[in-house]
């Protein structure tokens, strides 16, 4: 009886010993599985920023070029305007003069 006793014991500190082995294991390969996750993690996000870092540039080059159309358009139109206002003025000069005089002396 005593030898099934010191067997059982045995059995019992060879489970015990599997036990521990195998939740070293485990904890190796949580680690390893965190350091993964981690490096993708890292990965993932630095995608992320070189994207949208990429977009914003694209979105900025964008905006630059529409707002240099619309201040040439706005550049052209306002030279148009100033040149008929010296063709109008051109035109309408001695007239304006004239009749600004005529008020000038009656009034």
């Amino acid at each position: 009886m005593e030898k099934a006793v010191d067997e059982v014991i045995s059995r019992l500190a060879e489970i015990e010993d599997t036990a521990n082995r195998m939740n070293d294991a485990v904890e190796v390969r949580k680690k390893e599985i965190s350091a993964e996750m981690e490096a993708r993690t890292k990965d993932f996000d630095e995608a992320l920023s070189a994207d949208t870092n990429k977009k914003l540039e694209e979105l900025q080059n964008r905006l630059m070029k529409e707002k240099e159309e619309a201040l040439a358009g706005l550049e052209e139109e306002t030279g148009q305007l100033l040149e008929k206002l010296q063709q109008k003025y051109d035109k309408e000069h001695g007239k304006l003069s004239d009749r600004l005089l005529n008020e000038m002396v009656r009034g």
